[in-house]
């Protein structure tokens, strides 16, 4: 677990630095539909959109159902859900903001989101979909307020759907999980399971805050 962890900083160390040295030539379209729907995560992040504007993907629906790293938490994630409507921004970013973002989503290494691409009015995208789908889970007050704030001024937003979003029921953390990297192994022994508690929140609070090239990002 901690080698595929520490791989996870190198590698996004790597995709850091070259975005230091600009945007790059090219482009893509990304659909935030999570807590990348506020600005405050986005310049935590460094991440900046070329262009952003409010976007509704057609047959597909928003799930709360990808486990954070808290018990009984979750993330957002989203679905091919015929009739359904995805209501989100689409962010024009540079390939290589996007391949940041894929570290922040921790897609390389980690697996437990993929892009998945869509199109629709003869725009190509792409958002990032649960490989971790467990049900029971809700997102936290704070999280769910990213979403509420973002879909604000969204034009597609109808009201049935403002009121399921802004009273989704929501959860507090729980002790931090045993399964984060890989998904969870019936049969753990109780050391195995503190050393992977132990392992995780030396990630949280080491691993993922500590980058040695963020900071050169302009």
């Amino acid at each position: 677990m901690i080698y595929r962890l520490l791989a996870w900083r190198l590698g996004f160390e790597w995709v850091n630095l070259k975005r230091c040295f600009g945007h790059g030539p090219e482009r893509v379209h990304y659909l935030g539909f999570g807590a990348n729907l506020a600005d405050s995560i986005l310049r935590e992040r460094r991440i900046t959109p070329l262009v952003a504007k409010s976007f509704t993907l057609q047959d597909h629906g928003l799930r709360f159902d990808h486990p954070s790293a808290w018990e009984n938490c979750s993330y957002a994630s989203a679905e091919h859900a015929p009739g359904e409507k995805l209501h989100g921004t689409l962010f024009t970013l540079s390939g290589r903001d996007a391949a940041r973002m894929d570290f922040y989503e921790s897609v390389p290494f980690m697996h437990r989101y993929r892009r998945t691409w869509a199109e629709q009015d003869g725009t190509r995208l792409y958002y990032y979909q649960t490989n971790r789908s467990t049900c029971g889970l809700l997102p936290t007050d704070e999280y769910l307020g990213y979403i509420v704030t973002g879909l604000a001024a969204h034009p597609g937003v109808d009201d049935e759907y403002r009121q399921w979003i802004n009273h989704h029921p929501t959860a507090s953390p729980g002790r931090l999980v045993t399964s984060y990297s890989s998904p969870h192994q019936p049969g753990h022994s109780r050391v195995g399971d503190a050393y992977r508690r132990l392992t995780l929140h030396f990630f949280l609070n080491v691993v993922r805050r500590v980058s040695l090239t963020e900071w050169m990002i302009r």
